[in-house]
C-alpha cells in the first residue's frame, strides 16, 4: 500500500505541473496570438499606407468621386448622376462674343495685280466700296527704343531781364531707376512674367530675343533688386489690412531659398498665405514654426494675448493649434474627407463602403450649411469674395432660416454620434480608429461654424492661393538669394490681391511705379490710395 501511495503522490505531483504547463503554454499562445493580430493589423495598415502614398504619386490628383460604371461612388449617388462638363450636346449656345471694347483695326486687301479687267473690251473695272469677310482677334507684341528729347526754346524778344535763361528746356519725365535701361512698361512685364506668370528668367529672356532685345539676366535681377523697397510701404498697409478684417484662413507650402544660412541645415523654406476678406498676404520665413502665426497674430508671450483676434481657419497642422485658446480656431472639413478619401486605398470592399459612408455625410453637412447662408446672406451689402459671406441678423431671424439652422444642427448631433459609437467598438481597424480618434480631437473646432456662419467649413482658399507657389516651385526651383525670396512674397501679395478686386494689375503696376517715380524714386505719400480697393486709373503721387 505504501508504494501506491507513494506512486499515487508522484503521478499527482506530475498531473499538477503538467497542468501549470499547459496553462503557461496556453497563455503563451494567447499571447502570440494577440500579437499576430497586432501585427496583422498594423501590416494591413501599412500596405494600405503604401498603397495611399503610391496614389498620391501616380493615381489622379483629384478627390472628386469618380463618374461611370467604375466609379468608387455608391450607385444612385451624385456623383453617379452628375453630367459630364462642359456644354451638353444638343443645348442652345450662347452665341459668340462682341467685344466691343477692343480697338478695330481694317484690312483692305485687293487683288495682286490691282483691279481687274474686261473680258472682252479690255477696261478695268472701277471700285464699288467693300464687301465685308470675317472677323478675326490679332494679338501683336513689339520691343522699340523710346528716345526721349525734351524742347527747347530759346528768347524771342529783346528784353534785358526775361525772369528766364535765354534757352531753356522742358524737364525730362522723371525716372525710375537713374541711368535704367528698362521703362517702366518694361519692368512691370518682367515683373508678372516672373512673379505671376511664374516664367523663369532664362525663359523671360528668350521671349524678349525672339523679339529683337537682348536683356542679360543681371540687368533683370538688377532691375528687380533696386524696385523691391518701392513696394515695402505698400506691403505694410496691405498688412495692416488683412489683420483688421479680424477672419482669416491661413496655410503654407515649402519654398527654396538657395543661400546658406547659420543654423539651418537646409536650403528649404516656408511660403506662408493668410486670406482675408480683402487681402492675400504672403510670408517667406526659414520656419513651419509658431514663430510666423506669433508675429502675424501680435503674440505676447508676457500677457499670453494675441494683439489681433477673430475667426481663423486652418488645417490641423501642429504650428497653429497653440492659438486655440488665443483665437477662434476652425479645423477644415477637407481635410477630414481627406482621411476617408486616403483611407479607400489598398482596402477591401467593407472599409471602401465605409469610408464612403462617412464621404456622404460630410457632403451632407456641406449642403445643410449651404442652404442654411443662402437663406440668411446679406443681400444690401456687396458680396465678398468666397468663402466670406455677410450675414444678415433680420433675414437669420426668420423662420426658414430657423428651419434650416436646426436642421444643420441635429446633422451635425448625428455625425457625431456615430463617431462616437464607432470609436466605443472594441476591434476597429488601426487606420479607421486613426482617423476617429482625429475626428474627437478636432471637433470643437471642426464645429464652429454650426453657431458661426460667417465662419467657411474648409480652408480651400488659402490652399488655393498658395497653389501659385506650387507653380512656382516646379518652374524654377525657388529663390536664388533672400531679396529675391522676399520681392517673390510681396509680388504675390500685390498681384493676387489686386486680382481679387478686379483690377487690371498690369496698368495698376505701371500706374503705382509711375507714381514712384514722380516722387523722387519713393514710394507714393498716401499710400492708403494706393491700396487695390481704394485704387482708380490714372492716379497722381497723391492719390486718386
Amino acid at each position: 500500500m505504501r508504494g501506491v501511495a507513494e506512486t499515487f503522490e508522484q503521478l499527482r505531483a506530475e498531473n499538477i505541473q503538467l497542468r501549470q504547463q499547459a496553462n503557461y503554454y496556453k497563455s503563451l499562445h494567447a499571447k502570440t496570438l494577440a500579437k499576430l493580430e497586432r501585427a496583422t493589423a498594423i501590416i494591413t495598415a501599412l500596405k494600405q499606407k503604401v498603397a495611399e502614398l503610391v496614389r498620391r504619386h501616380f493615381g489622379r490628383s483629384s478627390e472628386k468621386n469618380k463618374s461611370g460604371p467604375n466609379s468608387t461612388a455608391p450607385v444612385g449617388s451624385a456623383a453617379q448622376a452628375s453630367k459630364p462638363r462642359g456644354q451638353q450636346p444638343g443645348s442652345k449656345g450662347h452665341g459668340r462674343q462682341k467685344r466691343p471694347d477692343l480697338p478695330e483695326q481694317k484690312l483692305l486687301v485687293d487683288f495682286p495685280q490691282g483691279a481687274p479687267c474686261c473680258g472682252q473690251c479690255g477696261l478695268p473695272y472701277h471700285r464699288n466700296g467693300t464687301v465685308g469677310s470675317y472677323t478675326e482677334i490679332v494679338y501683336e507684341m513689339s520691343i522699340s527704343r523710346r528716345f526721349i528729347v525734351c524742347q527747347q526754346y530759346e528768347q524771342a524778344c529783346s528784353c534785358p531781364q526775361p525772369g528766364l535763361p535765354q534757352r531753356i528746356s522742358a524737364p525730362p519725365p522723371p525716372r525710375l531707376i537713374e541711368r535704367g535701361l528698362l521703362s517702366v512698361e518694361s519692368i512691370v512685364e518682367g515683373l508678372l512674367s516672373k512673379f505671376r506668370d511664374c516664367l523663369p528668367i532664362q525663359r523671360l529672356i528668350g521671349r524678349w530675343s525672339e523679339l529683337g532685345a537682348e536683356i542679360p539676366a543681371g540687368t533683370w535681377c538688377g532691375t528687380f533688386q533696386q524696385v523691391a523697397p518701392l513696394f515695402a510701404p505698400l506691403m505694410v498697409a496691405l498688412l495692416e489690412a488683412c489683420r483688421a478684417d479680424r477672419r482669416w484662413l491661413m496655410d503654407e507650402t515649402r519654398w527654396a531659398v538657395w543661400v546658406v544660412v547659420e543654423d539651418k541645415g537646409s536650403y528649404r523654406w516656408w511660403l506662408w498665405v493668410v486670406v482675408s476678406p480683402r487681402v492675400k498676404y504672403y510670408i517667406l520665413s526659414p520656419s513651419r514654426g509658431q514663430g510666423v502665426p506669433k508675429e502675424f497674430f501680435g503674440y505676447d508671450p508676457e500677457t499670453n494675448q494675441c494683439g489681433w483676434t477673430g475667426p481663423l481657419m486652418v488645417d490641423r497642422f501642429v504650428s497653429y493649434k497653440f492659438l486655440a485658446t488665443l483665437l477662434s480656431l476652425a479645423f477644415c472639413w477637407v481635410h477630414v474627407r481627406r482621411d476617408f478619401v486616403e483611407a479607400q486605398a489598398g482596402a477591401d470592399a467593407e472599409q471602401v463602403a465605409w469610408a464612403q459612408r462617412w464621404i456622404e455625410r460630410i457632403g451632407g453637412l456641406y449642403q445643410l450649411n449651404e442652404r442654411r447662408l443662402e437663406l440668411g446672406r446679406d443681400q444690401n451689402k456687396p458680396e465678398l469674395p468666397a468663402p466670406f459671406v455677410q450675414m444678415d441678423p433680420q433675414r437669420m431671424a426668420t423662420a426658414d432660416y430657423q428651419q434650416a439652422h436646426q436642421a444643420l444642427v441635429e446633422a451635425v448631433s448625428e455625425f457625431q454620434g456615430q463617431w462616437k459609437l464607432e470609436l466605443a467598438q472594441d476591434k476597429q481597424p488601426i487606420r479607421q480608429r486613426k482617423i476617429l480618434s482625429s475626428l474627437q480631437e478636432h471637433w470643437s473646432g471642426l464645429t464652429l461654424f454650426v453657431d458661426h456662419p460667417e465662419i467657411p467649413m474648409d480652408n480651400n482658399g488659402s490652399e488655393q492661393a498658395a497653389r501659385i507657389g506650387a507653380l512656382a516651385r516646379k518652374n524654377f526651383y525657388g529663390s536664388g538669394s533672400i531679396w529675391s525670396g522676399e520681392l517673390f512674397s510681396s509680388m504675390l501679395t500685390i498681384t493676387q490681391t489686386a486680382q481679387r478686386h478686379g483690377l487690371n494689375v498690369r496698368q495698376y503696376l505701371i500706374d503705382y511705379l509711375n507714381a514712384c517715380a514722380r516722387n523722387g524714386r519713393q514710394a507714393p505719400k498716401d499710400i492708403e490710395s494706393w491700396l487695390p480697393w481704394n485704387y482708380r486709373p490714372q492716379q497722381t503721387d497723391q492719390g486718386p
